[in-house]
């Protein structure tokens, strides 16, 4: 099995839901807005986990690893050492680039597989998603100043998705990481972890 990742792991014994948090390209598992998620999950009475991708602890800027191998071996070192096939639910919920490396995962998971997950991106990158063949729910975040384009333009890219299960929430005046673009003050955040659904 490949070397764990730094991680949280908060096991509720009696929770039959697991909610896998992945982080973003430039802050890890330790940022406010991850940590305010893992409240968010715990106070639900979920079994939480989140962790770091390598890249971020080897202190790179970004991936390299093609079609995100080293990432979903990671998720897939942390699902085997949780356990994860204990549990009924699981809920993905990642942000920008966790929301790509997870629907990665989902897109290779065996159709059988699909009622038992959910995913809700933070902040959906455009062009580098694929949810294309899910058939689970899907909730996508998106501040409504996005660089990477507001909710119209991720419902067109999700327009071939062939799940008929997907909100869209538009959150106002937010850039991608729910910052007001004028002042960068981290005003949204909290409007967008609240549209979270456990």
């Amino acid at each position: 099995m490949q070397q764990l990742p730094n991680l949280q792991f908060f096991y509720n014994k009696d929770s039959e839901t697991l909610d896998i948090i992945l982080h973003g390209v430039s802050e890890g598992m330790e940022s406010t807005f991850i940590q305010k998620l893992v409240k968010k999950s715990k106070e639900s009475k979920h079994s939480t986990v989140t962790f770091n991708f390598p890249f971020l602890d080897r202190k790179e800027s970004n991936s390299s690893s093609p079609e995100l191998k080293e990432e979903l071996n990671t998720l897939n070192s942390v699902l085997s050492f949780i356990n994860a096939d204990y549990y009924k639910n699981i809920n993905l919920i990642a942000k920008s680039f966790g929301g790509i490396v997870a629907s990665y995962f989902l897109r290779d998971l065996p159709l059988n597989q699909h009622n038992r997950y959910s995913i809700t991106i933070l902040g959906y990158v455009i062009g580098n998603v694929d949810l294309k063949t899910f058939t689970g729910k899907i909730r996508i975040i998106q501040g409504q100043m996005d660089r990477f384009g507001d909710i119209e333009a991720v419902k067109k890219d999700l327009k071939s998705a062939i799940s008929k299960n997907i909100d869209f929430i538009e959150i106002p005046k937010a850039d991608h990481s729910y910052r007001d673009p004028d002042t960068k003050e981290s005003k949204f955040e909290d409007i967008a972890i609240n549209e979270v659904i456990l």
